[in-house]
Protein backbone atom coordinates (compact mmCIF):
# COMPACT_ATOMS: atom_id res chain seq x y z
CA UNK A 1 0.00 0.00 0.00
CA UNK A 2 1.62 3.10 -1.28
CA UNK A 3 1.27 6.18 1.68
CA UNK A 4 -0.36 9.10 0.80
CA UNK A 5 2.42 11.82 0.36
CA UNK A 6 0.12 14.64 0.45
CA UNK A 7 -1.79 14.08 3.91
CA UNK A 8 -0.46 16.56 5.95
CA UNK A 9 1.40 15.57 8.97
CA UNK A 10 1.57 17.25 12.73
CA UNK A 11 4.55 19.14 13.11
CA UNK A 12 5.68 18.71 16.66
CA UNK A 13 6.94 22.31 16.81
CA UNK A 14 3.42 23.22 16.19
CA UNK A 15 1.77 21.59 18.33
CA UNK A 16 3.99 22.25 21.02
CA UNK A 17 4.05 26.41 20.33
CA UNK A 18 -0.01 26.25 20.56
CA UNK A 19 0.35 24.27 23.90
CA UNK A 20 2.59 26.96 25.30
CA UNK A 21 0.27 29.59 23.78
CA UNK A 22 -2.59 28.15 26.01
CA UNK A 23 -0.43 27.59 29.13
CA UNK A 24 0.03 31.35 28.78
CA UNK A 25 -2.99 31.91 28.40
CA UNK A 26 -4.36 29.73 31.31
CA UNK A 27 -1.32 31.61 33.77
CA UNK A 28 -2.34 35.20 32.54
CA UNK A 29 -6.42 34.48 33.13
CA UNK A 30 -5.92 32.97 36.33
CA UNK A 31 -3.22 34.58 37.76
CA UNK A 32 -4.21 38.21 36.42
CA UNK A 33 -0.88 38.96 35.21
CA UNK A 34 0.61 40.49 32.44
CA UNK A 35 0.26 39.37 28.67
CA UNK A 36 3.94 40.48 27.41
CA UNK A 37 4.92 36.38 26.94
CA UNK A 38 1.45 35.99 25.24
CA UNK A 39 2.53 39.18 23.31
CA UNK A 40 5.50 37.55 22.38
CA UNK A 41 4.01 34.50 20.53
CA UNK A 42 1.70 36.93 18.10
CA UNK A 43 2.59 38.87 15.25
CA UNK A 44 2.85 42.43 15.58
CA UNK A 45 -0.76 42.73 12.74
CA UNK A 46 -2.23 38.92 13.98
CA UNK A 47 -5.91 39.51 13.93
CA UNK A 48 -8.39 37.44 15.67
CA UNK A 49 -12.09 36.31 14.20
CA UNK A 50 -14.32 35.55 16.73
CA UNK A 51 -16.88 33.68 14.39
CA UNK A 52 -20.12 32.85 16.46
CA UNK A 53 -23.47 33.69 16.07
CA UNK A 54 -26.22 35.62 17.96
CA UNK A 55 -25.69 38.98 19.38
CA UNK A 56 -21.68 38.42 19.82
CA UNK A 57 -21.43 37.42 15.81
CA UNK A 58 -18.28 38.57 13.63
CA UNK A 59 -16.24 39.97 15.79
CA UNK A 60 -12.52 40.71 14.26
CA UNK A 61 -9.50 41.92 16.08
CA UNK A 62 -6.55 43.35 14.85
CA UNK A 63 -3.08 43.99 16.16
CA UNK A 64 -1.61 42.63 19.15
CA UNK A 65 -3.18 45.24 21.88
CA UNK A 66 -6.34 44.64 20.75
CA UNK A 67 -6.39 40.81 20.78
CA UNK A 68 -4.64 40.82 24.14
CA UNK A 69 -7.43 43.25 25.27
CA UNK A 70 -10.85 41.17 23.85
CA UNK A 71 -9.43 37.77 24.20
CA UNK A 72 -7.53 37.52 27.34
CA UNK A 73 -8.61 40.69 29.65
CA UNK A 74 -11.82 40.78 29.20
CA UNK A 75 -13.24 37.06 29.37
CA UNK A 76 -10.66 36.91 32.66
CA UNK A 77 -12.84 39.70 34.11
CA UNK A 78 -16.07 37.70 33.24
CA UNK A 79 -15.34 34.57 34.89
CA UNK A 80 -14.71 33.89 38.61
CA UNK A 81 -12.03 31.18 37.30
CA UNK A 82 -11.73 30.51 33.39
CA UNK A 83 -9.34 27.87 31.65
CA UNK A 84 -8.43 26.81 27.98
CA UNK A 85 -7.97 23.20 27.86
CA UNK A 86 -6.60 22.20 24.16
CA UNK A 87 -7.68 18.41 23.89
CA UNK A 88 -7.18 17.80 19.67
CA UNK A 89 -4.61 19.50 17.27
CA UNK A 90 -5.12 18.77 13.25
CA UNK A 91 -2.13 20.43 11.44
CA UNK A 92 -1.64 21.58 8.05
CA UNK A 93 1.18 23.09 7.79
CA UNK A 94 0.84 26.94 8.82
CA UNK A 95 -2.98 26.25 9.35
CA UNK A 96 -3.58 24.04 12.73
CA UNK A 97 -6.87 23.18 14.01
CA UNK A 98 -7.10 23.41 17.80
CA UNK A 99 -10.72 21.80 19.49
CA UNK A 100 -10.79 22.23 23.43
CA UNK A 101 -13.00 23.51 25.80
CA UNK A 102 -13.37 26.60 28.20
CA UNK A 103 -13.46 25.24 31.59
CA UNK A 104 -14.37 27.30 35.06
CA UNK A 105 -16.55 29.11 37.01
CA UNK A 106 -18.99 32.43 37.20
CA UNK A 107 -20.99 33.12 40.16
CA UNK A 108 -20.10 29.68 41.80
CA UNK A 109 -21.67 27.93 38.49
CA UNK A 110 -19.29 25.66 36.43
CA UNK A 111 -19.08 25.82 32.78
CA UNK A 112 -17.37 23.87 29.96
CA UNK A 113 -17.94 25.12 26.53
CA UNK A 114 -16.56 23.60 23.35
CA UNK A 115 -13.95 25.44 20.86
CA UNK A 116 -12.13 25.11 17.64
CA UNK A 117 -9.61 27.64 16.92
CA UNK A 118 -8.34 27.46 13.75
CA UNK A 119 -4.53 29.17 13.68
CA UNK A 120 -2.73 30.25 11.35
CA UNK A 121 1.11 30.44 12.08
CA UNK A 122 4.03 32.40 10.57
CA UNK A 123 7.77 30.84 11.62
CA UNK A 124 6.20 29.78 14.47
CA UNK A 125 4.39 32.86 15.71
CA UNK A 126 0.29 33.10 15.89
CA UNK A 127 -0.59 35.84 12.92
CA UNK A 128 -4.29 34.70 12.47
CA UNK A 129 -7.13 32.80 14.68
CA UNK A 130 -10.60 32.25 13.88
CA UNK A 131 -12.67 31.38 17.22
CA UNK A 132 -15.51 29.21 16.75
CA UNK A 133 -17.66 28.28 20.23
CA UNK A 134 -21.02 27.06 21.36
CA UNK A 135 -22.46 31.31 22.24
CA UNK A 136 -26.07 29.74 22.86
CA UNK A 137 -24.21 27.90 26.00
CA UNK A 138 -22.13 31.12 26.44
CA UNK A 139 -24.82 33.03 26.72
CA UNK A 140 -27.13 30.81 29.22
CA UNK A 141 -23.69 30.91 31.46
CA UNK A 142 -22.29 34.40 31.03
CA UNK A 143 -25.05 36.17 30.81
CA UNK A 144 -27.64 34.68 33.63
Amino acid sequence: MKSNEHRSVESPAARERLTQFYARFNHAVTDRSDTDALAAMVTDDVTWTDATTGARSDRRYSGTDAVLENVVLTPRERADHLQALPERFTDAGETVIVEGAYVGTVDGRHFDIAFAHVFELIDGRIDGCTAYRDTALEQRVFDA
